[in-house]
C-alpha cells in the first residue's frame, strides 16, 4: 500500500483532482495541487534542518492552512508531530531537535528541493498520524475539503 501522504495528496493530483479545493480557511482556498506543492516544499526545507523519518517535531500553528501544510510536510518525511508542552511557544513556530524556526521564515525559505512522498510509511506511522489528525486525513483521503 502507498504511503498515507501519497494517498492523501499525490494520488488525487495524479488522478485529476489537482484543481479541486483541499483547504478552506479565513485566507481563502488551496487546491490539491497547491497543497501538494506547499507541503512538499516545506518538507524539503525541514529536511535540511535534520528532520527525517522518526524525528519528533512540535508545531505551534493555529488550525488552518499552515497547520495542514506542516502536518503533511511531516508526513512526507515520516516525522512525528508531538505535543508542544515544554516548548516556549512565541508565535507561529516549527520546532525540530535543537532548533526552532519561525513559520514565516520557513515558508519563505522552503521553496527549493520539494520532498517526494515516501513509497511506504514506517510501521505504525499511519495509525499514529490518523489518530493525531483524524479529520485532516479522513477528509483528504476521501478527496474532500478541510
Amino acid at each position: 500500500m502507498s504511503s498515507l501522504v501519497f494517498r492523501a495528496l499525490d494520488q488525487h493530483v495524479i488522478g485529476g483532482l489537482a484543481d479541486d479545493t483541499a483547504v478552506i480557511d479565513d485566507r481563502g482556498t488551496l487546491s490539491y495541487a497547491e497543497l501538494l506543492h506547499e507541503s512538499a516544499c516545506i518538507a524539503g526545507a525541514i529536511h535540511h534542518l535534520g528532520v527525517q523519518s522518526g524525528t519528533e517535531v512540535a508545531i505551534d500553528l493555529p488550525y488552518g492552512r499552515n497547520q495542514v501544510i506542516a502536518v503533511l510536510a511531516c508526513a512526507r518525511l515520516g516525522a512525528v508531530p508531538i505535543d508542544g508542552a515544554g516548548h516556549r511557544f512565541e508565535g507561529e513556530t516549527f520546532y525540530a531537535p535543537e532548533t526552532e524556526v519561525p513559520w514565516d521564515l520557513l515558508m519563505r525559505a522552503g521553496r527549493s528541493e520539494p520532498a517526494p512522498a515516501p513509497d511506504r510509511d514506517p510501521e505504525g506511522y499511519e495509525d499514529l498520524m490518523r489518530s493525531a489528525y483524524p479529520e485532516l486525513f479522513s477528509a483528504l483521503i476521501a478527496g474532500g475539503t478541510i
